[in-house]
């Protein structure tokens, strides 16, 4: 199976398991309105081989840092309240199944970080991406939500890595 035909399988199963994943948001702070804590416990819940543990602090703010049984990684830079930056960083492997799973939470992160919006935004890319897996992507979006999104994908390494930001 290739790249290609995993990308257009994350649109049939990614969207069933997205909707039930919720994070609450904040109103009224100066980071992306999502409580780090509940984006914590969703994202343990939803695969148990991620453990968050706090690294050294970015720019004087806390970092947690996990990475699943997969190698995914991800990172929750800023305060409980006030989160700074998300960034979800992925290396494809040779398992097409593995990559499925990969790019379901990275549909879940951008649903959760970006609404429809970012769900939208990230279906866009894939399709992008399974056009020439072999070019390297970047796509910076801007989401109602005031928090912008970045995909980048670099072939050489095979990294895809989504952040996002306040703006």
């Amino acid at each position: 199976m290739s790249l290609s035909v995993t990308i257009r399988n994350i649109f049939l199963v990614g969207i069933l398991s997205i909707s039930c994943l919720a994070a609450y948001a904040q109103n009224g702070s100066k980071g992306m309105r999502l409580n780090r804590n509940v984006l914590i416990k969703k994202l343990t819940e939803a695969d148990s081989s991620l453990v968050f543990k706090q690294d050294t602090d970015i720019s004087l703010l806390p970092n947690f840092v996990a990475t699943d049984a997969n190698g995914s990684r991800a990172q929750l830079i800023g305060k409980p309240d006030e989160l700074a930056i998300v960034k979800w960083t992925y290396v494809f492997t040779a398992d097409e199944k593995v990559n499925l799973a990969e790019l379901q939470k990275l549909a879940w992160f951008a649903n959760t970080l970006g609404d429809q919006e970012g769900l939208d935004w990230f279906f866009a890319q894939l399709a992008e991406l399974g056009k020439d897996y072999k070019k390297p992507l970047l796509e910076i979006k801007m989401f109602d939500s005031k928090s912008k999104g970045e995909i980048s994908y670099s072939p050489k390494e095979k990294v895809l890595t989504m952040t996002f930001t306040p703006w």
